[in-house]
């Protein structure tokens, strides 16, 4: 298994042989519709593509988006139930398992995690969760009332006259929260507000509610059932969970999650679904050995035994609809606040790193002023204009190239702000970043220059920007020594089983830019592999036919001896076989 830390990239860059030639391990990405545009036969054929990946045990790895301080959900050291249950899943697929730390807050839950590319899967979303794809429920829970069994409490619903007066914890956002304010108890509320650094800080986690319980600090916590469950279960704590989602009957308090993936993501949709219902027993037993309280459920995985309150009045999930991006009162940093925080021995760099994530331009200017070093990286390796770059803030880039910001430094793997809004197909960074004097050569760790990376990832319109801006057009890109043409042939294109939208930047018009441009159609890589070859491996048959009239020379050979035909032939790759052969009968013909 292997784990990411908090925000590294992870790509995958190299070379496989196909049959005595070397080819790029660049996978075709389509441009997929939004699951919900599918047609019945377009479900149909992804349900049967993910079998097969299922049976053959095809998918090489599985990238999970985890918050890396929230148990007993999870945690960078892998020790929560959605980390073991992810083992479970990647262990079904047959994929190693990675991860991407991000804590759990819902503020761009999948606008910084899918929409960027970080990782496939989200887990323990709402079943109905409109910016995901979500997979069969997995199991359902509720919201609790959690106290000491010495107190001897018994209430009997929110109305219970028994919890006024008491100190009573609850999370800021939750529905839980909402009810109990609506009742009346919003004086004896204490709030745990939300923290984006809960894996360096354990004490602002949500379960530490159920502990000040325990500890008398709080008379009762009202909080989501697993928290207090764990506690109870497997750290062995004198406490009474009093499931409340028979309590109320407008704000839900009980909710079926499922895993989620991207929305344009069917085929991962239902490979995912398969390694579930392969995985029930293990899946129960985990959730089980933790404690969560699993309420009945027919259409989850696991059905759970607790009375289920079954239809709301109100059908939507209000704790998990899209909330809106301004910050709550609470959480407003003023320079005051900072002020205050600076002067009890709050880190400058970590406290940048916040308002960037903010997107706070006051804030990072009083940091820097107070001496920020704009330049310096936060624990996971990243500078503020790296974090600008992933997260599509041109207007942030602008500002840090103001500040002084080194523009060509990589990250802690490599990765300049350029590559970074490369990997994120973000056109305007990429435009931000050349105006205000970025390398577009600066080649990443792999040997990857910026427009190399660019057609590698298949983020086709950042490529056309970068070759507008002069990139050049023959670098040799990575250890097989692979140039932009190359890699742009190993692409596929409509017809080939992509999908691209109306007026897009398609693989073959890159390479018809590139060969415009002067490219050199017969570069041999550092196995003797041309661009016609790739083309002929892929079975791509528009590229070849344009390699073609560029003046592409179908008789040279790899160092393996191999033309692009034998190269067709020993790959399958029909209709390349056909248009190499049909051009070679046309060349001797012509007597070339």
């Amino acid at each position: 298994m292997h784990d990411l830390k908090r925000g590294s990239s992870h790509l995958l860059l190299g070379a496989v042989l196909f049959v005595g030639a070397i080819v790029p391990a660049l996978a075709a990405r389509d441009m997929q519709k939004n699951f919900n545009e599918l047609t019945s036969a377009e479900k149909t054929a992804a349900k049967r593509a993910a079998k097969k990946m299922y049976e053959e045990k095809s998918l090489k790895r599985l990238v999970v988006c985890a918050d890396p301080g929230n148990m007993p959900l999870s945690d960078v050291n892998q020790a929560g139930y959605q980390n073991k249950i992810a083992e479970v899943i990647a262990k079904k697929l047959g994929a190693g398992l990675e991860y991407f730390w991000r804590p759990y807050l819902e503020r761009g839950l999948t606008r910084e995690t899918f929409d960027t590319n970080m990782c496939d899967v989200l887990l323990d979303l709402p079943a109905v969760y409109e910016p995901a794809l979500t997979t069969i429920p997995i199991y359902k829970s509720t919201y609790a009332i959690v106290y000491r069994n010495d107190r001897g409490f018994a209430f009997k619903d929110f109305d219970d006259p028994a919890l006024k007066g008491l100190k009573i914890g609850v999370f800021q956002t939750s529905s839980i929260r909402q009810v109990m304010t609506k009742k009346g108890l919003a004086p004896y509320l204490k709030l745990k507000t939300l923290s984006h650094n809960a894996d360096l800080h354990p004490e602002n986690q949500p379960w530490r509610q159920v502990q000040e319980v325990i500890d008398g600090t709080l008379d009762v916590a009202a909080v989501w059932g697993p928290f207090a469950g764990w506690l109870k279960t497997m750290k062995g704590e004198p406490i009474t969970l009093q499931p409340v989602n028979l309590w109320e009957d407008i704000v839900p308090m009980e909710y079926e999650l499922a895993a989620g993936v991207p929305k344009t993501d069917a085929k991962l949709k239902y490979l995912l679904d398969l390694a579930l219902e392969d995985s029930k027993a293990e899946i129960e037993k985990i959730l089980t050995d933790y404690g969560v309280p699993l309420v009945q459920c027919s259409t989850c995985l696991v059905q759970g035994n607790l009375p289920s309150h079954g239809a709301y009045i109100k059908p939507a999930s209000l704790e998990y609809k899209a909330k809106p991006e301004s910050a709550s009162p609470d959480q407003v940093v003023t320079e005051q606040k900072l002020e205050a925080w600076l002067a009890e021995g709050a880190d400058l760099t970590q406290e940048l790193s916040n308002a960037v994530l903010a997107s706070d331009q006051t804030r990072i200017r009083f940091l820097v002023k107070k001496g920020a070093d704009i330049n310096a990286r936060d624990p996971q390796g990243y500078a503020p204009v790296h974090t600008a770059a992933r997260k599509r803030h041109p207007e942030l880039i602008a500002l840090f190239a103001e500040l002084g910001a080194d523009l060509n430094e990589p990250d802690g793997d490599g990765m300049t702000p350029l590559q970074h809004a490369v990997m994120r197909n973000h056109v305007p960074s990429v435009k931000m970043l050349l105006e205000r004097g970025a390398d577009i050569e600066k080649k990443n760790t792999v040997g990857y220059s910026p427009l190399a990376l660019a057609i590698a990832e298949a983020k086709f319109e950042v490529a056309k920007v970068l070759l507008e801006a002069g990139a050049h057009i023959d670098a040799a890109a990575g250890p097989d020594a692979l140039t932009p043409l190359m890699i742009a042939s190993s692409q596929v294109s409509p017809g080939e089983g992509a999908i691209f939208l109306p007026e897009s930047t398609r693989p073959i018009d890159l390479a018809r830019d590139l060969i415009k441009r002067g490219a050199d159609v017969n570069a041999q890589s550092k196995s003797g592999v041309t661009a016609l070859m790739i083309a002929a491996a892929r079975n791509v048959a528009p590229m070849i036919g344009l390699l073609i009239q560029a003046g592409a020379k179908a008789g040279l050979k790899s160092v393996q001896g191999q033309t692009a035909a034998d190269i067709a032939d020993q790959n399958g790759a029909e209709a390349a076989a056909k248009a190499l052969k049909l051009i070679g009968k046309v060349s001797d013909e012509d007597g070339h």
